[in-house]
């Protein structure tokens, strides 16, 4: 297994997710693209040494590095309602997890670069293992919301890999193998960039049409709906800025392209990075676009 935990001071794109009314409709969806899910999940914080339902669960499509996350409410909480808000404004892409060795001191520095910070999380769910049931366990650094218009954005520490990437749940029928990036859309694409760099703490550079934030791993892509739309088949169905679509690393894009036309989709050839790639417009259920490309 490919070594899912960055060193000190490194920063990768951990995890994206797509925030979803109805579980078993978006789980059905990602799998007709070709991903292997987790079996369901629910969430809960730990609040003074007791568990708390955080109100939302989850499945997951765990990638040789990173993975794509369909999340749903379960209960009426906090974390629950921002899920509901976020879903009348559009079912997609609402959530982009950046993991670091020490989420407790990427904390810290978002409060000191002026981010409203809330207090961290000890989130944890449940595993089923041979041994039983056992507890994946996530530091989450979060901040206010509203501070990202795009949605949940936060930094988050892993404390059980193994839990989390687990032998059987790797490998896809897509071939789908890394998270490589997550695209934004944005009509003045240098105000999310600058907070992207901020909240990352790396550097914002243009190339043409396009302004990326390089991570130790993964990056995150901001373009003008119109470039989106022309060059990568990208419809921006929310309030802008917003999520648009996860980025993927396939064994295969003749294999990815054929499975999606196999399932019904219509995969689009693009050019990404100067090589290319296939968009594929996800359903209604899950929402946004996933982009694939070569590994």
């Amino acid at each position: 297994m490919t070594n899912q935990l960055p060193m000190p001071g490194a920063v990768f794109l951990d995890h994206v997710a797509h925030f979803v009314p109805a579980m078993d409709a978006a789980a059905s969806a990602l799998e007709r693209c070709g991903f292997r899910l987790t079996p369901f999940s629910a969430q809960t914080n730990r609040v003074d040494g007791r568990p708390v339902p955080a109100g939302t669960g989850n499945r997951c499509a765990m990638l040789h590095q990173g993975y794509v996350e369909i999340l749903t409410a379960t209960a009426d909480t906090d974390l629950a309602r921002q899920l509901r808000e976020r879903i009348a404004d559009h079912v997609g892409l609402h959530l982009a997890a950046f993991s670091s060795a020490d989420a407790a001191a990427e904390h810290g520095r978002l409060a000191e670069t002026g981010f409203a910070t809330l207090p961290l999380v000890d989130m944890r769910r449940p595993v089923q293992t041979e041994a039983g049931s056992e507890d994946a366990r996530f530091t989450i650094a979060r901040v206010a919301p509203g501070s990202m218009p795009e949605g949940r954005v936060q930094f988050l520490t892993h404390h059980t890999e193994r839990l989390v990437w687990r032998d059987g749940f790797l490998d896809h029928p897509n071939g789908a193998r890394a998270l490589t990036g997550l695209w934004i859309a944005a009509e003045d694409p240098a105000e999310p960039a600058e907070r992207f760099a901020r909240f990352t703490g790396r550097v914002a550079r243009r190339t043409g049409d396009v302004t990326t934030v390089a991570l130790d791993r993964g990056g995150v892509h901001i373009a003008r709906p119109s470039y989106l739309r022309d060059a990568l088949g990208i419809i921006a169905a929310g309030t802008l800025p917003c999520f648009v679509a996860a980025q993927v690393a396939v064994a295969s894009l003749a294999a990815v392209e054929t499975h999606l036309a196999g399932a019904g989709f219509d995969p689009r050839r693009v050019r990404l990075a100067g090589a290319d790639a296939v968009a594929a417009a996800l359903p209604a259920a899950l929402g946004g676009t996933m982009l694939f490309h070569a590994d």
